[in-house]
C-alpha cells in the first residue's frame, strides 16, 4: 500500500491538472455511452408503442429530440474517447519521460559503493522497463476504476429518480462487483505480476550476459548452458502469462455473470413496476440498456489490477532512487581551508583469491603538498587513486580525508579525480562543464576553458559553449576531450586532486601549458597523481615508487641523488 500511495503522489506531483482532466473526459465519454444506449432504448420502446396506437398519434410522435440526443451522445462518446486517450497518454508519456530523468539523476548521485551492487543491465531495466511499468497505475487502474465508480453512482442516482427498488437491486449487485472482483484481481495480480516482472528481468540479464560474454562462454564450453538458461526463463514467463490470461478469462466470465444478474434484477423489478403502472415500456427499456452499457465499463478494471503486481514491483525498485535524488544538495564549492589525507595500514586485493595489490600501506598528505606515484604497470598506482577516491574499499585499514579546521568536521572535503578515460555526454559544452557547478555562469565557464587552454576550440565552434557534442565527446580530439574534463575539474575546485596521467595524449607545448595551470591551481591544495613523465613528476614534493611484490618507497625532493636517479628513469 505504501508503494501504491508513493506512486500516486508522483503522478499528482507532475501534471495533476492533465490527469484530472483525463478522468473527467473519460467520465464524460462513459456517461455519453450510457446515455446513447439509454436514449436509444427509450426511442425504440416509445416508437414501438406509438406504432401500435392510432395513425394520428404516430404522426404526432416527436422524433427530432430523441434523434438529436442520440447523435449528440454518439458524437460525445466518440470524441470523448479520442480526447481521453490524447490527454491521458500525453500526460503519461510526459510523466514517464520526467521519471526517467529523475531516476537517472538518482543513479548518477549514488555512491560508487552502491553502484557496484548493480549490474549494468539492472540499471538499464530501471530506466526503461520499470519506469514504463508505472503507466499501469493510472491508465489501467485509476482511470477505468474511477470512471466506472463515478458512472455507476451517476446511473444509480438517475435510476433512483425513476424507480427506487430497481436502483437498489442494481446497486447491491454492481457495487458488490466493484468491490469483490477488483479486490480478488489485485490479490492475484500482486503475486503473479511480481513473479512475471522478476522472471522478465532474469531473462533480460541472461540475454545481456550472452551478448557480452559470447567469447568467454564459447571458450569455457558454456554457451549451450547459457542458451538453455535463457529458454528456461522464457518458458517460465510464458507459463506465468498463461496463468494471468486464465485468471483474466475467469474474471471476464464473472463480470459477465454479475452484469447478467444486474440485468435480470432490473428486468424483474422493472416488470413489477410496469405491471403496477409505475413505469412505461420505454422507460423500462431505457433502464435495461443503460445497465448493459454500464457493464462494459467493468471489464478493463480487472485486467488492469491483474497487472498491478508488475507496477508495484517496479515502483519498489525505482522509488529509492528517486528519493535519493530528491534529497537536498547541501554541498558547496567554497574554500573551507586545508585538508589532511591519512591512509592507515591498508590492504587491498581485487578478490579473495587474487594476490594483494597493496599490503600494510600507509601514507599522509596535506594541503600544499604534492605526491607523484611512479612505478611499473600493475603495481597498483591507479588502484591507489581509486581507493582514495572511494571507488574501491580497502580490505583492512582505513582512509580518511578531513578538514584540518575542526569546525568543518560536518563537511566532506571535495575530491576531484581525472582518470585516463574521459566521460562526456551528448550535450552542450556548457552542460558538460556545469556538471561540476550547475550555478556557474558563462563567464566562469569561459574562464576555466581558457585555463584548460581550450580558447581556440571555443572560438572555432559556431555555437561556442552551446555547441552540442557527440556521444562520448565525439567531434573533439582525444587531447581536447581530456582538457575539457580538466576544465570541469577546475570549475569544481577540489580540496584533493587525484590525477592519472594528466597530460597523456597532449603535445609537448600543450602539456607544458597544462602543467603550468595545474601548478598554479594546486599550489595550496593536496595533490596525488600518477605519472610516467619527468615534466609531470616535477610537480611533486615527494615521489612514491610502487613495484610489484616490493615495499613502497617514498623519495623526497631533498634526497637529490635518489630524486635525480628516479627522474632519469622516467620518459
Amino acid at each position: 500500500m505504501k508503494t501504491l500511495i508513493a506512486i500516486l503522489r508522483l503522478y499528482w506531483r507532475h501534471y495533476p491538472g492533465w490527469f484530472l482532466s483525463g478522468i473527467g473526459i473519460g467520465l464524460l465519454a462513459a456517461l455519453a455511452s450510457i446515455g446513447l444506449m439509454a436514449t436509444a432504448g427509450w426511442y425504440l420502446g416509445a416508437t414501438a408503442m406509438t406504432g401500435a396506437t392510432s395513425v394520428g398519434t404516430t404522426l404526432a410522435f416527436n422524433t427530432i429530440y430523441p434523434g438529436s440526443l442520440i447523435r449528440i451522445a454518439a458524437l460525445t462518446r466518440t470524441f470523448g474517447r479520442y480526447g481521453e486517450r490524447i490527454v491521458t497518454h500525453d500526460a503519461t508519456f510526459r510523466f514517464l519521460a520526467r521519471m526517467r530523468l529523475h531516476v537517472f539523476d538518482g543513479i548518477s548521485q549514488l555512491s560508487f559503493r552502491r553502484l557496484r551492487d548493480f549490474r549494468s543491465g539492472e540499471l538499464l531495466a530501471r530506466l526503461t522497463a520499470d519506469v514504463d511499468a508505472l503507466d499501469g497505475i493510472y491508465l489501467r487502474v485509476i482511470l477505468p476504476l474511477f470512471t466506472a465508480i463515478l458512472a455507476t453512482l451517476g446511473l444509480l442516482v438517475a435510476l433512483h429518480g425513476i424507480n427506487g427498488p430497481m436502483a437498489l437491486a442494481i446497486a447491491i449487485i454492481l457495487l458488490a462487483t466493484l468491490i469483490v472482483l477488483p479486490w480478488q484481481a489485485a490479490r492475484i495480480g500482486v503475486a503473479l505480476g511480481r513473479r512475471i516482472a522478476f522472471s522478465a528481468e532474469a531473462l533480460r540479464l541472461r540475454y545481456i550476459d550472452l551478448l557480452r560474454g559470447q567469447v568467454e562462454l564459447i571458450m569455457a564450453g558454456r554457451l549451450n548452458d547459457q542458451i538453455s538458461s535463457i529458454q528456461r526463463a522464457a518458458d517460465k514467463i510464458k507459463q506465468l502469462q498463461d496463468q494471468l490470461s486464465l485468471h483474466d478469462l475467469r474474471g471476464r466470465t464473472l463480470i459477465s455473470l454479475a452484469g447478467g444478474a444486474a440485468l435480470v434484477a432490473a428486468l424483474l423489478v422493472g416488470s413489477w413496476a410496469y405491471e403496477r403502472g409505475e413505469m412505461s415500456e420505454a422507460v423500462l427499456l431505457l433502464s435495461l440498456l443503460a445497465v448493459v452499457a454500464l457493464i462494459e465499463l467493468l471489464a478493463p478494471i480487472r485486467r488492469g489490477l491483474l497487472d498491478i503486481g508488475r507496477t508495484l514491483y517496479a515502483g519498489q525498485r525505482i522509488l529509492p532512487l528517486i528519493a535519493d535524488q530528491a534529497k537536498e544538495d547541501t554541498s558547496d564549492l567554497e574554500d573551507h581551508g586545508a585538508v589532511r589525507l591519512a591512509i592507515e595500514r591498508v590492504d587491498f586485493a581485487y578478490s579473495a583469491k587474487a594476490a594483494p595489490v597493496l599490503r600494510d600501506f600507509s601514507l599522509s598528505l596535506r594541503s600544499g603538498e604534492a605526491i607523484g606515484i611512479v612505478g611499473s604497470s600493475g603495481a597498483g598506482k591507479s588502484t591507489l587513486l581509486s581507493l582514495v577516491a572511494g571507488l574501491l574499499d580497502p580490505m583492512t585499514g582505513r582512509i580518511r580525508l578531513d578538514y584540518e579546521d575542526g569546525r568543518m568536521a560536518h563537511l566532506t572535503p571535495r575530491i576531484g579525480l581525472l582518470t585516463q578515460r574521459t566521460e562526456l555526454f551528448r550535450q552542450s559544452l556548457a552542460f558538460n562543464l556545469r556538471i561540476a557547478d550547475p550555478r556557474a555562469d558563462t563567464r566562469a565557464l569561459e574562464t576555466v576553458m581558457d585555463e584548460a587552454h581550450l580558447t581556440n576550440l571555443l572560438n572555432r565552434l559556431p555555437k561556442r559553449l552551446e555547441q552540442t557534442l557527440g556521444d562520448d565527446g565525439q567531434g573533439l580530439s582525444g587531447g581536447e576531450s581530456r582538457r575539457l574534463t580538466l576544465a570541469r575539474l577546475l570549475l569544481f575546485k577540489p580540496d584533493l586532486w587525484l590525477l592519472d596521467e594528466a597530460t597523456e595524449g597532449l603535445d609537448q607545448v600543450t602539456a607544458h601549458a597544462v602543467l603550468a595551470t595545474l601548478r598554479a591551481v594546486t599550489r595550496d591544495k593536496a595533490l596525488l597523481f600518477v605519472t610516467h613523465k619527468k615534466a609531470e613528476a616535477a610537480l611533486a614534493d615527494r615521489l612514491l615508487v610502487l613495484k610489484e611484490n616490493e615495499a613502497p618507497v617514498l623519495v623526497a625532493r631533498a634526497d637529490r641523488d635518489q630524486w635525480q636517479a628516479l627522474l632519469s628513469s622516467l620518459r
